[in-house]
């Protein structure tokens, strides 16, 4: 079975950031979730209709729709994959544990009001997709994407109602997660309360130990 690392935390905890730092030292395909449904809702498919109305309300896409849209995202021979948004249940768990050899789960512990402060935060290049923050990610310029000049915006699904639906979600499924992993033996948990760096660095001081 192919290898799997998977970051777990609440929105905001900085996940998507270091898995994408974790991937690119490992060479592990990178699978964020939320990319995947963006990418449908932009090709106007009708996958892509039907995700992108769940995601407005904020509540969580059906597990067969995400277990497809995994599978066709991987690319053929590569050295293991690192799940960004997944599992978010725990039938999506269970499906993860039965397909690939799961190496460790990362949780990224955070509170939820500085949660919450991190979200709002957020803005995102409206031409090329770069992901900034305005509390830990600053562009160069104020609203200016670095690397293509592009406008930044706040996301779509930052509103203020979905925020809130999707934490309520993080919560009642996925905070559960936690125990079950630990049970495993395959849970780290680290404070993303620490700086970039020194999380990424934890990170891959635990991985070469693997």
């Amino acid at each position: 079975m192919t290898n799997a690392i998977v970051f777990l935390g609440i929105q905001g905890s900085g996940k998507g950031t270091q898995a994408k730092l974790l991937a690119e030292w490992t060479g592990y395909q990178h699978v964020n979730i939320g990319d995947l449904f963006r990418e449908q809702i932009a090709s106007q498919s009708e996958i892509g209709q039907l995700v992108k109305s769940i995601i407005a309300r904020g509540d969580l896409v059906d597990d067969d729709t995400v277990f497809k849209l995994i599978s066709s995202s991987l690319q053929p021979s590569i050295a293991g994959i690192i799940f960004d948004g997944f599992p978010r249940n725990r039938a999506q768990a269970k499906f993860l544990m039965a397909n690939y050899k799961l190496q460790r789960v990362y949780y990224l512990s955070l509170g939820q009001a500085e949660a919450l402060k991190r979200i709002t935060s957020r803005r995102v290049c409206s031409s090329c997709g770069e992901n900034y923050n305005l509390i830990s990610r600053t562009p160069k310029l104020e609203g200016i994407c670095d690397l293509c000049g592009g406008e930044l915006k706040q996301r779509g699904d930052d509103s203020d109602a979905a925020i809130a639906q999707r934490v309520k979600e993080f919560y009642a499924q996925t905070y559960s997660l936690k125990k079950l992993f630990a049970d495993s033996g395959l849970l780290l948990s680290i404070p993303a309360s620490k700086g970039i760096v020194e999380i990424s660095e934890d990170i891959k001081e635990d991985f070469n130990s693997l």
